[in-house]
Parts: structure tokens; sequence; C-alpha cells
């Protein structure tokens, strides 16, 4: 390769011009120093010498003309010629348009004409030494790049020759290590070009990139080129750059690869900035996407917001300054029957009777000074109708405290009204019955007392005179006398048990003292004594199973509701050793808040579950007297005496396998609770093992 200019051919085309201007002007000089020696008239000297003084103006003037006419457009085509050699040089024409063609000789003449043309035209940078056309000295790519043989390149081959600002390399094409590198790449990549020559380039590329990069270069030995290659790569200084490798191949004349010549661009900066473009565009997207999220939202709140006022089960409307209806919903339109023109800018007042509207104006006042009110009044409906509305409206004001409109809602309240009324009227109704049910149940507890009270004596006067006929008239009678006397004692006694009972049930319901705190195992131990007899003659046992807590209620009406539960449990069993047990219940079923439920639980002869609810109601029996005594009304007095203390009574069992009776009683108010002995707290069952027996 020679690097040389068009320099002298300027010179030597400048030197011409300036040797013709000095021949004419010194053939003028001397016409006019022949015409003043030969008395030629001085006109003719005059002019002659005037012309020599003319002719350097002139002729420059004319060369600075032609050169102003003809040096941009040529200027611009030298600068194209250039780019276009350079450019196919560097291998950045588009690979597939120039392999396999030689660029025309006449391309290089015409560069070289133009730039002779004048001196101030950009000097080539390459030109060939020796026309194109001849083979012996002719190096060629594959696609038409022409570079000349490599002994006159750079002087003994050093890389410091490279008259270049390009970041150029050259390559073995085997072991694809640098053999020459240009000053600007040697700075590029740190290190000098003995080093570099003792590198590969895939010692510098990425270890992810170095396969592809190996493959991509050697086939750019077969196919004459490889363009566009982007690697990342760590110069010898540390640093870390992504470079663009754009590589042709040198042949010989006999087309054998000389070395890969390797132009490097860093493109670290365009790919940072293609990086953070693609992250901001992706950002944009994100936010666009999130912006078209928001302004979805933002629409269905519009529409919810819109169908909620429009279709609300209120009436919304506003007022203006002068109290006319600015807005309203679909809900006050429907209840009033109006259309929204009718409707809007109407005086509010024309919705009120004509009874109500002079009271509006005070009203009105007073809101505008309070800002809220809230009252009940009347609407006319566009049929006439009066309808009961409850409006609520505050005020909304500017800055300076003016109202811009009014936020009100009304809401329908004619059937409430009509609800209220008929509820006030079932209400005196029902406090009349009420009366009259309680003066009723006073009088038939009365008569209940009363009568159980009256008739106590003519019954133990029967029973008494019954037994001074046995006692003192035996004798005198005769078998069927003393049967008759006997059913008649029998008879008077049952009717004793009988009154007994039906005064016991007037008075289950009433408490004999103020509820207080009552000791379940207080009760129990009375009991104890109560049925001592009875559980020794049956050799029965009663336990208590745990702790038994401390209730709230009538300590008399619990002992016998306890002693009812109890002795029946004993009276109806058939076990050679009768067992009752009583206890907390802590089962599954749900519990009441400060309630506590107790079962007494018996191994009896059992209760067929269809009688479940027969049993509790008055002298109703289920086996006859001559084999279990008494009248039926004990399992009636227990549930009236639960019910008294706010809970329930009932039962589970099957016949042979024993009943288990459950009775619901309130706990001790915690303000109380908390004064109560430990012994006597709420406690669950523990275990049948803490149980104590009774015999």
């Amino acid at each position: 390769m020679t690097w040389t200019g068009n320099g002298r051919n300027l010179a030597t085309r400048r030197l011409r011009v300036v040797a013709a201007m000095a021949l004419g002007i010194s053939l003028i000089l001397l016409l006019a120093l022949a015409g003043t020696v030969w008395g030629a008239p001085p006109f003719v000297v005059g002019v002659l010498t005037g012309a020599a003084l003319v002719l350097p103006i002139g002729l420059g003037w004319g060369l600075f003309v032609e050169r102003s006419r003809w040096l941009h457009p040529v200027l611009m085509l030298n600068e194209r010629l250039t780019a276009q050699i350079e450019g196919i040089e560097h291998g950045r024409t588009t690979s597939s348009a120039t392999i396999g063609v030689h660029v025309p000789p006449a391309l290089f003449e015409l560069h070289r004409t133009i730039g002779q043309f004048d001196g101030s035209t950009p000097r080539m940078r390459r030109t060939p030494a020796t026309a194109p056309s001849s083979p012996a000295r002719e190096a060629l790519t594959r696609s038409g790049l022409f570079d000349p043989p490599s002994e006159v390149d750079g002087l003994e081959g050093s890389s410091a020759t490279f008259e270049t600002r390009d970041m150029v390399g050259r390559l073995e094409p085997e072991s694809l290590r640098w053999t020459e590198v240009s000053p600007r790449l040697q700075t590029f990549l740190g290190a000098g070009l003995d080093r570099l020559r003792r590198l590969s380039i895939l010692d510098l590329l990425h270890p992810d990139d170095r396969v592809p990069a190996a493959q991509a270069l050697r086939n750019a030995s077969g196919k004459g080129e490889a363009l566009g290659l982007i690697y990342r790569l760590s110069t010898l200084g540390g640093n870390r750059r992504v470079v663009e490798l754009n590589v042709s191949t040198r042949y010989d004349a006999e087309g054998s690869v000389v070395y890969l010549r390797c132009h490097v661009t860093d493109i670290t900066h365009r790919i940072r900035a293609r990086r953070k473009e693609r992250k901001r565009t992706e950002e944009l997207q994100q936010l666009n996407r999130t912006l078209q999220l928001t302004n979805q939202a933002l629409a269905d709140l519009k529409d919810r917001y819109s169908d909620l006022y429009q279709n609300a089960p209120a009436m919304y409307f506003s007022l203006n300054r002068e109290g006319h209806i600015l807005v309203c919903n679909e809900t006050l339109l429907k209840t009033l029957g109006y259309s929204r023109r009718e409707l809007l800018n109407r005086p509010y007042v024309d919705l009120l009777p004509e009874e109500l509207r002079p009271s509006f104006r005070s009203r009105f006042a007073q809101f505008l000074t309070s800002g809220r009110i809230e009252v009940e009044s009347q609407w006319r409906t566009r049929d006439g109708r009066l309808i009961d509305v409850f409006v609520t409206a505050v005020a909304v004001r500017d800055s300076e405290g003016r109202l811009i409109h009014s936020r009100s809602v009304a809401q329908d309240i004619t059937a409430r009204k009509l609800l209220e009324a008929e509820l006030r009227r079932n209400n005196e109704r029902l406090a009349r019955i009420n009366d009259e049910l309680s003066r009723k149940n006073t009088e038939l507890d009365e008569f209940s007392y009363v009568i159980s009270h009256d008739l106590q004596e003519p019954i133990r006067t029967l029973i008494a005179f019954s037994g001074f006929l046995k006692q003192d008239y035996a004798d005198r009678l005769d078998d069927q006398a003393r049967e008759f006397l006997n059913y008649l004692t029998e008879a008077s006694t049952r009717m004793r048990t009988l009154i007994r009972d039906l005064l016991e049930l007037s008075r289950a319901g009433q408490a004999t003292s103020e509820f207080q705190p009552v000791s379940l195992e207080d009760v129990l131990a009375t009991l104890r004594i109560d049925f001592a007899e009875l559980i020794r003659s049956r050799n029965a046992e009663v336990r208590v199973l745990g702790t038994l807590p401390t209730v709230w209620g009538d300590r008399t009406r619990i002992g016998q509701l306890l002693g009812n539960l109890i002795g029946n449990g004993l009276k109806y069993n058939e076990s050679c050793s009768p067992r009752v047990e009583v206890g907390v219940y802590v089962g599954p079923m749900p519990k009441r808040e400060h309630r506590v439920t107790i079962l007494i639980r018996d191994n009896g002869i059992g209760i067929d579950p269809q009688y479940h609810e027969t049993i509790f109601q008055m002298f109703r029996r289920l086996h006859p007297r001559d084999r279990y005594e008494g009248t039926g009304a004990g399992l009636a007095i227990c549930q009236k005496i639960a019910r008294a203390h706010g809970g329930r009574l009932w039962v589970e069992s099957h016949p042979g396998a024993g009943s288990t009776f459950f009775v619901d009683l309130p706990m001790v108010p915690a303000s109380l609770n908390s004064g109560l002995p430990v012994s006597e707290n709420n406690r669950s069952v523990s275990s049948p093992d803490s149980a104590i027996h009774v015999r």
C-alpha cells in the first residue's frame, strides 16, 4: 500500500499559471518600453502599461470565479467517491451486493483526477500505486475491495505506520491472533503491539461469546467477510466494553487467505443507550398500562358512582341559593312521576302541599345559616298523592362561605309511617290484652289458691272421719263396708295430693324470694338428707359429678326442681341398685352466655321418645297408679320452675336405657361472681372418679 496525494500535480499546475502570467506581463511591458523608445503616442504606451497592470488582476479574478463555480460540486462528488471506496474497503456495504464484484479502474482514475483538480480537495487516504489492472500487484477481497500487496504497506509491517484514526487490526486466519494493530486500537485495548501479538481476539471476549465469535471469524475466510458482529469484550486495562466487528478477508494473487482485516467499533454507549431506552420504553409501557388500568378503573368507578347515584334506594337532589332544583336522580323522578325536564330548575316549594309551604321559607333560611338540616315533610307527586319523606341536607359553600348548592337526600317513609301507626294500634291492643291476661292470671292464681286452700278442710274431714269409722266401727262393718271405706280413704288421700300439687303448680312460676346466688352443692346436701331413707331402703346411690356451680335464682324453687327430678330417678327405677348422677353438661350443645346446663341422669326404666313432650304436661301419666304412685304433676312443676328462671327442661331417653334430664339455669352475674368463694365458681365435670357416693 502507498499513501500519496495530489500536492505535486497541484504545485506544477500553479507554477505553469504563474509562469504564463509573468511571460504575458513581460511582453506587454516590453511593448510599452519599445513604444516609448520608438516614439509611439502616449495613449498607446498608457494602454499597454494599464494592460500589464490589469492582466494579473483579471486573471486572478477569473480563476477565483471559476474555482467558486466548480469547486463545491467537485468536492461533494469526491467525498461521495471517497466514502464509497472506503466503505467497500472496510466492508461497510451490503455483502450480498458486493461479493464477487471488482471495483472498476475508472472509479479510481476519476477519484485521482478530481483530487488533482484543486489542492483543497481532501486527500485520498489510499490510492493505488499502480493501475489495478496489473494482476501481479493486485490483492482483492471477495466483496471487490482493492488492497495493494503488503511489501510496501507500513514499512516493515509495523502497525505504527497505519495512517488512520480507525480501530483496525489484522488477525491470523487460523489462530485469530493479532498480527497488526492500529495505534488507536492499541490504546483502546490497553496494551502495546508486542503484547497483543501474543493474544488471540478470543482471549479478550466474554467466555459466553468466544465459541460463536470463533465460528463467525473462521467462516469469514470462506465467505470473504463478516459484518455486524457484536460481542462483549474486556480490555487489558480491565474495562468491559461492547464492540462491533466488521471483518473482511484479504487474499493474495493466487486466492489464498493472507489475513483477516478487523475493524473494531466501540458501541458500549450505544448499547447502554439502547438498554436505557429499552428500559425507559418498558417503564413507559408499564406506566401506560398502569395509566390505562387506572383510567379503566376511574371509568368503572364513574359508571358505578353514576349508577349508584341514579338508582340508589334514596332520592338525591340539590338546591341552589334560590331554592330551585339543580339536579336529581332517577329514584326521585320515579317516585314523584315527573320527567327530568319538568323538575329541573323548578322551585322546591312546588313539591310541598299548600299548608307546608309557608314553613319552608323559615327552614330554608335556617339552613342557609347553619348549613345542615334534618326534617320530616310531605311531597305531592305528579298524580296528586301525598308521600311522607325524611329530608337531610348539607350545604356546599365556596371559599367565601357562600352557598354553591345543597347536597340533599330524601327517603320515602310513607310505608314506615303506616307501619308505625299500625304498630301503635297493635301495641295498644296488645297492652290491653296483656293487662287482661295478667288480671285473669292473677284471678286464676287466686282461684287456684282459694280452691286448693278451701278444699283442704273437707278433704281432711273425709280422711279423719274415714279413719274414725275404720278405728271405732271396724267390728260392726262387714267386709264389703270395710272395702268401701278403704276406697273412700284412698280417694280422699289422692284428692288431697292433687289439691296440694295444684297449689304447688300455681306457685311454681312465682319466686318465694328475690333471686340470689344458689350453691347447687348445698342444695344437693339438703336433698341427700331428705332422700336418705329412700336411698337406704332402695340400696340406691346419688353421685355428684365433679363440682357443681353456683347459679342465680330462687333457692326454694331450684331445690324443688332438683328434688322432683332426683325423686323420679329413684322412683321410676326397677334396678336392684338405682343410681342418679348430677353434674354440669359440657357436650356439643351450643352454650348460652352466662348460662349453665345441669344434667340429672338415672338408670331407670327410660321413656319412649314419642312421650318426651307429653310427660311435661299437667297430670299426664304414662303408667297406672297401682304400679307407680303419683299425680303426674311433678315434671310440669319442674318445667314451670325452669321457665321462671329463663331456661327450659328437656329429656333424652329410651326404654330400658335410663333417662337424662337437662335444665338450663342462669349463672351468677359477673358483678357479683367475683365475691364468691372459689369453690362456688362455675366448674365443668372433671371425671366420674370425683363423684360423691351417698347410700
